[in-house]
């Protein structure tokens, strides 16, 4: 199999998320609710982004690279049918036998109330069983020549395996978007940061933990970017809720409002940081720069947040949205 001549390569975990939409309330240790409803579907921040990334972009031109295994309760075909229905390559996706793996597959308990706000209970699985020889089991996509290739990748995965793949990518010319969802405040990530990443996506509270810098507007948001960027990340795209995002590089800022034509419906924050990543990659393999695709991008992490679960955006509804907000 030949690398594919301009695309995108996504790494990271599949997930599959278990939630509960619409309840009173996030609840305090010992707390119950009767409340809200259930659903059941495909996650891991990368799995998303891959499907997201998918309905942005030419067929054939989003290829996964993830591990799971094959449990008795048939979770692990939720994230791995989705990305195939969504039209992404599943042919670097690892699928383990469940007695050999001794693990399962990546699971994800979130509760959402019904202002938006959730929290997520990740049990990564086989998602900690991703090394970097997994990696290099996917050589293909990672051959020079590729021309505008990127890769994506969240940090739902052992730090040493993201490492691996960025360095790969490098040797290959590979542009890296790095969204640190999954990101654990007790690892330094250093390293990592310090390999050449082209866009990085935290929202406000990764940011804190990358950075030092407690974000609560813009001038925070800059002191916290200018570390980064010191680091050697090339673009930072920080999200800050209802506030959109703040967007760097080494000579410019903006500021990027959320558009108040999202839609109606549930709000849901879940996917909307990866709806906002899957946007910039499209759009720079599109040939657009970062700053140029923070626009569209806060749009459709905007979008997002009125669908339950996670839904992608595609093209037309975001130019619909968009011509809407211009009115």
């Amino acid at each position: 199999m030949s690398g594919p001549d301009s695309g995108l390569v996504v790494i990271g975990g599949l997930n599959t998320d278990i939630s509960a939409l619409g309840v009173d309330r996030l609840l305090a240790p010992g707390e119950l609710t009767r409340s809200g409803r259930l659903l059941i579907g495909p996650g891991g921040k990368s799995c998303n982004l891959a499907r997201m990334a998918a309905a942005l972009l030419p067929p054939g031109k989003v290829y996964m690279v993830g591990k799971t295994c094959r449990d008795p309760f048939g979770l692990w075909r939720i994230p791995v049918d989705a990305l195939a229905d969504a039209g992404v390559n599943t042919d670097f996706v690892k699928i383990e036998d469940f007695d050999a793996a001794g693990m399962y597959p990546g699971i994800a308990l979130i509760p959402v109330d019904r202002q938006g706000e959730n929290q997520i209970y990740c049990l990564p699985g086989m998602n900690d069983a991703f090394l970097p020889r997994d990696i290099e089991d996917a050589y293909p996509l990672f051959e020079k020549g590729g021309g505008t290739r990127l890769l994506a990748l969240t940090l739902e995965l052992p730090l040493e395996t993201a490492v691996h793949a960025v360095r790969k990518a490098a040797s290959a010319g590979m542009k890296v978007v790095l969204d640190p969802g999954g990101i654990d405040a007790s690892v330094d990530y250093g390293e990592l940061l310090g390999l050449g990443i082209y866009a990085l996506a935290p929202n406000e509270h990764e940011a804190r933990i990358l950075s030092g810098i407690w974000v609560g507007g813009m001038e925070s948001a800059r002191e916290a970017a200018r570390v980064l960027l010191s680091r050697g990340v090339s673009n930072v795209v920080l999200t800050h809720g209802e506030r959109g995002a703040y967007v760097f590089s080494r000579d410019q800022e903006r500021h990027v409002a959320v558009i108040h034509g999202g839609g109606p419906g549930t709000a849901d924050a879940t996917g909307c940081g990866d709806q906002v990543t899957a946007v910039l990659c499209a759009e720079v393999l599109r040939g657009r720069s970062v700053l140029e695709a923070s626009e569209t991008a806060v749009a459709a992490g905007t979008m997002q947040y009125h669908r339950p679960g996670v839904q992608p955006v595609t093209w037309e509804e975001l130019r619909a949205a968009m011509e809407r907000e211009e009115r």
